[in-house]
């Protein structure tokens, strides 16, 4: 296995050089957001969980840092992101890991079984709206050409167990519109957490639990803030330690 970075290549360490990621400058590249899902998704022992277009396969592999025991596993569209996750899954030695290639909408099939819990950092912008990025891996990553909402929801239902959980995070202009999908696909929502760049600024994103055939219940969470004084909020901080 390669383990030295190509040159189109950058090497991220994380959580005290515990955590070390490739990625490529021309695919799709991860911000904060996936650390914050994987730090409001939580498993039970022995869960088995999947992430839907986990990229680089940043999520499972982070979380196996918190969850050696648990079965967790990835599928990605993109056969180059897809590569990436398999090598950052030997670089990491995560044996808990796995990851799948293909599309979970037409692949469903291929999946073993059911989850206990499923996460996705999704795509964010509907078709037709906003400025589209020339590069295909980015624009698949970002734009519901290939996985919207709708399907999501539908995806996510039919592969939980009953009483799994889904966990997502997703841009707050749409909250209204993620939880009425959400519903329609027997997912209720249970914990929402409001995310702001600063206390003074409103929310840009959110949080979101959503238990398959669940009770109307919906706790609310404090706001989750990530700059202040110009650096990451000490809860941020944490998160990359």
């Amino acid at each position: 296995m390669r383990r030295d970075k190509a040159p189109n290549e950058t090497l991220t360490v994380l959580c005290g050089e515990k955590l070390k990621l490739l990625q490529e400058h021309n695919t799709y590249r991860f911000s904060i957001d996936p650390i914050l899902l994987a730090n409001f998704a939580h498993l039970k022992r022995r869960e088995r969980m999947l992430d839907i277009g986990t990229g680089c396969g940043i999520i499972p592999i982070y979380m196996a840092l918190r969850y050696p025991e648990n079965t967790l596993m990835g599928i990605e569209i993109q056969k180059e992101l897809f590569d990436l996750a398999v090598r950052n899954l030997r670089l990491n030695k995560a044996a808990n890991v796995h990851f799948l290639q293909g599309d979970v909408r037409s692949d469903i099939k291929t999946l073993p079984a059911l989850f206990d819990v499923i996460v996705s950092n999704p795509p964010y912008v509907k078709q037709k709206t906003g400025k589209a990025s020339p590069q295909p891996s980015r624009y698949l990553a970002r734009y519901e050409s290939r996985l919207d909402l709708e399907s999501l929801c539908a995806i996510s239902g039919s592969l939980l167990y009953a009483k799994g959980r889904l966990y997502v995070i997703y841009p707050a202009k749409r909250l209204g519109e993620f939880i009425s999908i959400a519903r329609a696909h027997g997912l209720e929502p249970h914990r929402l957490r409001l995310i702001h760049p600063r206390k003074d600024e409103p929310a840009n994103l959110f949080l979101i639990q959503c238990v398959k055939g669940g009770g109307i219940e919906l706790r609310v969470e404090k706001p989750l803030y990530i700059y202040e004084d110009g650096d990451y909020t000490e809860e941020i901080k944490a998160y990359y330690a």
